[in-house]
């Protein structure tokens, strides 16, 4: 995995780059204590992940994102910084980053972060591998592409409301989306007809054959996606009980959901009730396409 590092100070840079290297996380292909050259190290070197301080010299790191984004939309980005103001974090946010981590550095978030940024690209490499797999040469118009790449964007925020964006299973759910979406195009009828079985044995075959660095066994995967399912269900119950008006308690409670489940999961985390809510992954999965395509 390729690595790039932005940080006024060289001695965080030297930490990061340490870090990286004592734990075989990739590859540092650069670094720059300068914004505008960093911009320009990226058109060339192309990172699949960027480290980026908030507060640099000349541009800040939220415009050096903003900018990079526009070019690179396929770099993840993870931003550093002592600064806590919530309204500088929400900012960076919407400019495209995927993970913050808090200054002074600790080894462990570090460590961690990148390891999950890592598998987001793994993931996301693999979404195309799926797209590429089940797609019929000659029946894919460049404008059905890019509605399908803009369909799988706005599921992803949605998982981002959510609260599952960076979960494994979150990203599970967006290659099954994706192999669903291919086979709703008529271009290959061996996936015009799928259970949610079929997507985990599909999953698996692929994630096997591009040796990804995970479990991906299909008892693995099922277990990873109803564990990630149960704690978007968690979260949007939280939204009810703190406010029942709440705009992603009424989008997502009866969309997603059975309602009587979130209202028994509602009771369940009140402790009114000793069950919690059930899940189905097929009504979750299909309610989440449905929203996009409304």
């Amino acid at each position: 995995m390729r690595i790039y590092l932005i940080d006024d100070d060289e001695a965080i840079l030297n930490m990061l780059d340490n870090i990286i290297s004592d734990y075989d996380i990739g590859q540092v292909v650069g670094r720059s204590t300068d914004g505008e050259q960093a911009l320009k190290d990226l058109n060339i070197l192309k990172p699949d992940i960027v480290m980026v301080d908030l507060l640099i010299p000349r541009i800040d790191g939220v415009e050096i994102v903003t900018r990079a984004k526009e070019k690179h939309p396929k770099i993840q980005f993870i931003m550093l910084s002592q600064v806590t103001s919530k309204n500088m974090v929400a900012d960076a946010y919407r400019a495209g980053i995927e993970f913050f981590i808090n200054k002074p550095i600790n080894v462990m978030e570090v460590k961690t972060i990148l390891e999950k940024a890592v598998e987001k690209v793994s993931l996301m490499n693999i979404i195309s591998k799926i797209q590429e797999t089940v797609r019929v040469p000659g029946n894919h118009p460049k404008d059905e592409e890019k509605n399908q790449s803009s369909t799988l964007e706005q599921i992803n925020e949605i998982l981002s409301d959510l609260g599952i964006v960076n979960e494994r299973g979150g990203q599970d759910i967006l290659s099954i989306v994706s192999l669903i979406l291919e086979s709703r195009e008529g271009s290959n009828p061996k996936y015009q007809r799928y259970n949610i079985g079929d997507m985990y044995n599909r999953l698996h075959e692929i994630y096997d054959s591009e040796d990804y660095n995970g479990s991906f066994n299909v008892r693995a995967i099922e277990q990873r996606v109803r564990r990630t399912i149960q704690q978007a269900m968690d979260n949007v119950s939280m939204l009810g009980i703190e406010d029942f008006s709440h705009y992603k308690f009424e989008r997502y409670s009866s969309r997603l959901f059975d309602f009587i489940e979130i209202k028994r999961n509602m009771d369940y985390i009140r402790k009114k009730s000793n069950y919690r809510g059930k899940i189905s992954v097929k009504t979750f999965i299909e309610g989440l396409i449905s929203m996009v395509e409304d």
